[in-house]
């Protein structure tokens, strides 16, 4: 009888707060062009997105050095890594693409709430 192992590290999947956190950006983009600015919505689209697939990263790092697959010094090193690409990713759409920086904090926002609720509402395993 063979055994399978599971692997410490498993790939990043979309938990309740990353879906909520898109389904919300999507009710606010919707509402922010349907009263009539699409700068507006896109800021608000790229700002939920980003700050989610930002959730998911971390979430994906803390597990990988909660199961001890790497040493904790690589671990300072990945998460530096990690910031610094995601605040390029930042510069980067507010110099070129010129997204609205109030659309943009709109989205970071409403996912921060939808962190905040399902933190609120507790888990039983301890995860989000």
């Amino acid at each position: 009888m063979t055994e399978s192992k599971e692997s410490l590290i498993t790939l990043p999947q979309i938990g309740k707060v990353e879906k909520a956190g898109l389904v919300v950006t999507i009710l606010l983009t919707a509402v922010s062009y349907v009263l009539g600015s699409t700068e507006l919505a896109f800021g608000v689209l790229a700002g939920g997105v980003l700050f989610t697939a930002n959730f998911m990263a971390i979430r994906f790092l803390v597990n990988s050095l909660v199961a001890n697959a790497y040493p904790k010094g690589f671990g300072i090193f990945i998460f530096i890594i990690k910031m610094l690409v995601f605040v390029g990713i930042v510069v980067t759409i507010f110099l070129f693409a010129e997204v609205n920086i109030y659309g943009f904090f709109i989205g970071v926002t409403g996912v921060v709430l939808v962190i905040i609720a399902e933190s609120l509402r507790g888990g039983t395993d301890g995860s989000l």
